[in-house]
């Protein structure tokens, strides 16, 4: 089982990827890069003493030394265009006091975010019996509200104050962009779908021409473009010895239980994938303040096991459900 717990770990950190990379642009003197490609915003978080944590496919990282200490950045499209930042604002801060433990509102100020005006919330609330601090800035943006957030054990915020000045002080307002790879097919490839496998593998991943991927990179990933990125990959193990996918799953359980915060398994059901029995096994996990929500589908083929993984915050992961499970009908071997 020693290859196996290997195989999870790496599992681990791919199961929630989404691909980023620095393209290029300058970062702050002792700053690192720590947003996706394609959001409206560049945060930046210092070198050291912060680690980049991307994988949920939210842009945010963590303090090294320090447990429980987060900055993030999304952005959200509000159905109505012409709302305000104090609508908006108003909006979440009436949210938090209903969904947040304890909710008390230190401060409603304005500020300043990537150079425009902006709205700073200061605020505590209690989770899992500790007290946290917030500090959330929120500004509007090409039509998108854009929200930068730092948390903390309230024990801690005074010390790491400092720390969010910076990352406040050189947080840059972009456009969004989506790059898209060249479209790939094949005779087989089902209308209004592309490939984001590549060509060397045993098998096509198929997936709905709104998701961006690229065939050429070696990685059989995509994603969808939205706060968040809801995200599909597939990897492969090959075990020592025969092993069904209950029998797999269940050594990767045991190691989310250790490294995944907040993991609860919620349904396991039985499918077909590529002619071969599979087993879509759904489960929630934490990542910082957010829910985050995954079906891993297991099947084993020629004596491989591979994982198909789908993975969304959890207040928009129903919604691409149906693109999912055409992923799902049209994955074949070659």
């Amino acid at each position: 089982m020693k290859r196996i717990t290997a195989i999870i770990l790496v599992l681990l950190m791919c199961v929630l990827a989404v691909g980023c990379s620095k393209n290029g642009e300058e970062i702050p003197e002792g700053m690192q890069l720590s947003s996706l490609d394609g959001e409206p915003f560049k945060l930046y978080v210092p070198e050291g003493s912060w680690t980049v944590n991307m994988q949920s496919g939210i842009s945010g990282a963590y303090h090294a030394g320090i447990d429980n200490v987060y900055v993030s950045a999304r952005y959200y499209t509000p159905s109505d265009a012409e709302m305000t930042l104090d609508a908006y604002v108003a909006s979440v801060t009436e949210d938090y006091s209903k969904a947040l433990e304890l909710f008390d509102l230190k401060s409603n100020a304005p500020a300043v975010l990537g150079g425009r005006d902006a709205k700073e919330l200061i605020y505590t609330a209690k989770h899992d019996s500790t007290d946290y601090t917030f500090r959330q800035l929120t500004t509007k943006h090409n039509g998108d509200f854009i929200v930068l957030t730092f948390y903390c054990p309230t024990e801690v915020y005074e010390d790491r104050k400092a720390d969010f000045d910076s990352i406040v002080e050189v947080f840059a307002l972009c456009d969004k962009s989506d790059v898209n790879a060249e479209v790939v097919t094949d005779k087989k490839t089902p209308a209004g779908m592309k490939i984001a496998s590549a060509d060397n593998l045993e098998y096509r991943l198929y997936v709905p021409m709104s998701w961006v991927c690229d065939a050429d990179s070696g990685k059989s990933e995509a994603y969808y473009s939205e706060s968040g990125k809801p995200h599909v990959s597939v990897t492969s193990y090959s075990p020592d010895g025969e092993i069904t996918a209950a029998e797999y799953f269940a050594e990767c359980e045991k190691e989310y239980k250790k490294s995944l915060s907040g993991y609860e398994l919620l349904s396991s059901v039985e499918r077909q994938v590529a002619g071969k029995s599979a087993i879509s096994y759904t489960y929630r996990v934490k990542y910082g303040e957010m829910q985050v929500k995954l079906m891993q589908t297991v099947f084993v083929y020629s004596g491989l096991v591979y994982s198909f993984t789908y993975t969304a915050l959890e207040d928009s992961f129903d919604a691409h459900m149906d693109d999912v499970t055409a992923m799902l009908d049209s994955f074949t071997f070659r």
